[in-house]
């Protein structure tokens, strides 16, 4: 039998067991081993991080595409030099994850343009990453849904991802004031996802402004405020507009 078809062979066997790319891989990892003099016992070992390599970048890909995530925000492009006030030190902490392992609270506070939305789709990015599923969506849109799904079948409303997210992260919180109702509904998420995951949200209100946002009524956004304070990080963010200083880039350059 030629050396060709016994690799032919080896690269189906790996498929039919479902080890489809490094069945692909195959020819480039045994030629690497011959070059390199690896051992059976690593050239096993090169194979199966081969595969788990790209299931890994598979599996990846697919949970940012269902995410909702914006694309291209991540913590590596992320202009902490331009984001005054923001802990360098303690968004890397967040990188890590930790927080949606303890299923605590990120608050991202400050005016609008900043890089709010940014910083959150990038924790987004790395919770992702470490194995948590992830759903982004805007305030507006998530009221929008919670209205619809007031007169849903229980069962429906269960396999929302606003409720199976492990991380849930609501960007622009604040942009409108809610009524009452509204209000009420987003306590109920909120308390829903009391210490069973982690929610991240952004918002250009400060704290103390929050019961003009929540209808006006103190004693709800106490509780809201207290569920999601008690496990929480706060980033605050100061400084101009990004997209207010890339205008004035523009205009520059056209001068």
């Amino acid at each position: 039998m030629s050396r060709t078809s016994d690799l032919a062979r080896s690269e189906k066997l790996l498929e039919q067991l479902g080890w489809t790319w490094a069945g692909q891989r195959l020819a480039e990892l045994i030629e690497q081993a011959v070059r390199e003099k690896l051992s059976l016992h690593a050239f096993l070992e090169r194979v199966a991080e081969a595969e788990h390599a790209a299931r890994e970048t598979h599996r990846v890909a697919g949970w940012l595409k269902r995410s909702g995530l914006p694309v291209g925000k991540t913590l590596e492009n992320f202009d902490f030099t331009f984001a005054h006030g923001v802990d360098r030190r303690k968004v890397e902490l967040l990188a890590t994850c930790e927080f949606a392992t303890r299923h605590e609270t990120i608050l991202v506070l400050g005016p609008s343009g900043v890089g709010k939305t940014h910083l959150a789709a990038g924790v987004g990015v790395k919770a992702v990453a470490n194995g948590f599923s992830v759903w982004f969506v805007t305030a507006d849109a998530l009221i929008e849904m919670l209205r619809r799904d007031e007169q849903a079948p229980a069962a429906r409303i269960r396999q929302r991802r606003y409720l199976t997210a492990k991380v849930l992260v609501i960007d622009e919180l604040g942009f409108q004031t809610l009524d009452r109702g509204d209000a009420h509904t987003l306590f109920r998420l909120i308390n829903h996802h009391y210490e069973r995951a982690s929610t991240i949200i952004t918002s250009n209100k400060s704290i103390r402004d929050w019961p003009t946002m929540l209808a006006g009524d103190e004693a709800l956004t106490t509780a809201i405020l207290d569920r999601l304070l008690h496990h929480c990080h706060v980033l605050s963010i100061d400084g101009a507009s990004y997209r207010l200083r890339h205008l004035e880039q523009q205009l520059g350059e056209r001068e």
